[in-house]
């Protein structure tokens, strides 16, 4: 049987969040890594060299290369709904870093124009396929913690203070993060909103509302680095979220935890090795009632599974803007937060339902 092709992506945006995600490309079986490219000339030339593929001048070189399906999209916030539109615009798929855009409405035309150009738009939230929250999801689906009533989600960080000015690993040479017109937002949008996206997905549920306060208390930056919020959900669970970027002794600790009629689960930190860990009130497959439970924990490469599961999907022309619009909802959620905290009330979320695969 002949073997199918591999889908040729093309890389826009070198730095830290695409040095995993260029290696899982470059490695699948189901793709080819054709081309990187980067405003920064240096970063493109490192990662091209690094994994032994081509580099490109301009976008321009990356959306005319006719090898070139898929474009994979890492850059600052402010563009990236404008890499993704042109992307789009130039018929390739496109897996877009979070948050995708910085405004509902950008997030919108984009999800309108993939829709009309037959396009899969994704945004790349790597959670989604951690394997405790796959776990997680398919005992929530399968309805073994009943009716879910409450989440709380953790997000404690102790970054460093450049980390505002060159990102985790030093690769940025631009301070953006630090800037509200360029990042959009601090802590909650950077990293809390992974556990939004998240919660969405293994439950299905939408925030409809938020309480919120966010505050600037410990970086010289523009952005938030402390947030806290009370969440009202779509079968009306409510729900509280904590976020600090700076938190003193927490090298990362982020978790969730979610709470149901019949029971309930608590999700470690995504980037450690921790297990989820289930309480049910009434017994479940091998799962005897009353007493807690450390499930097994497979090691995912969250990398791989997402472009594996993109290339698939545009391999059998769904051409879906699903998880684009799940993506839109964190951002409105988030978006609703920093409305909150700044008018001093509660922000209804402008929900848009969507089919939740």
């Amino acid at each position: 049987m002949r073997e199918a092709r591999k889908l040729g992506f093309g890389v826009i945006g070198c730095g830290t969040a695409a040095v995993p995600v260029c290696a899982a490309l470059a490695a699948s079986q189901t793709t080819e890594l054709v081309v990187v490219q980067d405003a920064n000339p240096d970063m493109a030339r490192d990662l091209s060299e690094r994994l032994g593929v081509r580099r490109a001048d301009t976008v321009e070189q990356v959306l005319g290369n006719a090898e070139v399906e898929a474009v994979y999209i890492a850059v600052p916030h402010q563009v990236l709904a404008q890499l993704a539109g042109q992307a789009l615009s130039a018929d390739k798929h496109v897996l877009v870093e979070k948050p995708m855009a910085i405004r509902l409405a950008d997030a919108d035309a984009l999800i309108a124009l993939a829709e009309e150009r037959r396009r899969t738009l994704d945004v790349f939230f790597q959670m989604r396929g951690i394997d405790p929250y796959a776990q997680a999801r398919a005992l929530v689906q399968a309805g073994a913690l009943g009716a879910i009533i409450g989440v709380r989600l953790q997000t404690l960080i102790d970054k460093r203070l450049d980390y505002w000015q060159v990102g985790y690993a030093g690769r940025s040479t631009q301070p953006w993060r630090a800037k509200k017109a360029q990042a959009g937002g601090g802590v909650v949008l950077m990293n809390t909103s992974h556990a939004l996206d998240a919660v969405q997905h293994i439950t299905g549920l939408d925030v409809v509302s938020v309480t919120a306060e966010v505050a600037t208390l410990v970086a010289d930056v523009e952005v938030e680095d402390t947030a806290a919020a009370t969440l009202r959900f779509s079968n009306g669970a409510v729900g509280s979220l904590f976020a600090g970027a700076h938190i003193a002794g927490a090298e990362r600790a982020e978790r969730t935890e979610l709470y149901g009629t019949r029971g309930q689960i608590q999700l470690p930190d995504p980037y450690g090795d921790g297990a989820p860990a289930v309480f049910l009130r009434e017994p479940w497959g091998e799962l005897a009632a009353g007493l807690w439970h450390t499930l097994p924990r497979m090691s995912t490469d969250v990398y791989a599974t997402a472009v594996e599961a993109f290339a698939h999907t545009v391999r059998l022309d769904l051409s879906t803007t699903v998880g684009a619009r799940n993506a839109r909802q964190t951002l409105a959620t988030v978006l609703a937060i920093y409305q909150s905290a700044a008018e001093r009330q509660t922000i209804q979320v402008p929900v848009r339902k969507v089919t939740h695969v």
